[in-house]
Formats: structure tokens, C-alpha cells, sequence
């Protein structure tokens, strides 16, 4: 019974181990979830090389290698681990090959994607010039921020644009996740 217990929790959680004879508690499990997302705000410059130095915090959880590519709506570069990369790259695939928006969708995401990157000695990575252009429209002063399961690097005016979006929009955001939270609880229909 305790074995069937830890996989079903297992399954449900595929990025929680399961280590034989170690029982999680549900605390223990909902800190491990997290554990590994990408969290927090940075501020930084491109070179004049387009090198970009990435912060500690984000190169651990990153990995020795990883993904450069596009955000999902192709709004900002993404760097993602290499499982997340993939799990993104999967989802798209099956949305289904036979669909030529799909597949131009597919095209674009697989051109702006770089697998193998890694960090230099100083904690830098280069972003390639057609990366640079299309996601950071040339700019060079960025800021990095985490995004659960990548880290999100976008023009600083992008960022601080979406930053006055969410100012004016929070109260209806509110609204909405009010009203969530309240179905959530049986409180309304």
C-alpha cells in the first residue's frame, strides 16, 4: 500500500523522485515542485558581442547545457532547461503535423532554437545575432526574469511596458481570480 502511494504521488508529480524507501510527506512534495522553477527579476546589458550574462541563480537551475529559442508566443527569448525544451517542443508536435499553420509555427520555433548552450567562465552566453534581432527587436539593455519553467530574457522596454499593462489591468485581474478562487471553493456556481 505505502509502495502503491509513492507512485501514484510519483505520477502525478513526474518531476518529484521517488526514492525507495523514503515516503514524502505532501509538504515535502509541494516545496519539491517548486524547487526547481525559475523565480526573480534581473538587469543587465548585452555586449557589444551580444553576450549576456546570466545570474548565478538561473545557471544552476538551467544545467551545464540548455536551450536558447523563442517564448511560446515568440515575444521574448526563453532559455529553457533541456527537458523543459523539450516537453514545450512536444506540445507543439502534437498539435498535429498535418496542419500547415502548425507546421510553419513548428518551422519558426525549431529556426530561433539553439540546443547545446552553456554559460563561459564568466556566466555568459551568446545570443545569435537572429535571436537578437527578432525576439529582442536589437536592443541590448534586458532584463532576465524567471518564468516557472525557463528563464525569460526580454527588451527592456518590452518589460516595462508590460509592467504598466499589469498595473492597469490588476484590478480586473483580481476580479477574475476572485471569482476562480471563489468556484474552486463551491462558493459559486
Amino acid at each position: 500500500m505505502e509502495e502503491q502511494s509513492r507512485n501514484d504521488r510519483a505520477s502525478s508529480n513526474e518531476d518529484t523522485p521517488v526514492v525507495p524507501g523514503f515516503e514524502y510527506t505532501p509538504e515535502e512534495e509541494h516545496l519539491k515542485k517548486y524547487e526547481t522553477s525559475f523565480v526573480g527579476t534581473y538587469i543587465h546589458t548585452l555586449d557589444n558581442k551580444g553576450r549576456l550574462v546570466i545570474p548565478q541563480p538561473f545557471r544552476e537551475t538551467l544545467g551545464p547545457t540548455f536551450y536558447i529559442a523563442p517564448s511560446k508566443d515568440f515575444s521574448h527569448v526563453a532559455l529553457y532547461p533541456n527537458l523543459a525544451w523539450a516537453r514545450v517542443r512536444d506540445s507543439f508536435a502534437k498539435l498535429g503535423s498535418f496542419n500547415p499553420l502548425v507546421n510553419m509555427f513548428l518551422d519558426q520555433f525549431d529556426a530561433l532554437s539553439f540546443r547545446g548552450q552553456e554559460c563561459d567562465a564568466q556566466g555568459r552566453i551568446l545570443l545569435p545575432q537572429r535571436v537578437r534581432d527578432e525576439l529582442l527587436h536589437g536592443e541590448k539593455d534586458v532584463e532576465i526574469t524567471g518564468a516557472n519553467d525557463h528563464v525569460r530574457v526580454v527588451a527592456a522596454t518590452f518589460a516595462q511596458k508590460a509592467r504598466v499593462d499589469f498595473r492597469t489591468s490588476l484590478p480586473d485581474i483580481l476580479k477574475v481570480m476572485a471569482e476562480a478562487e471563489a468556484r474552486n471553493a463551491g462558493l459559486n456556481p
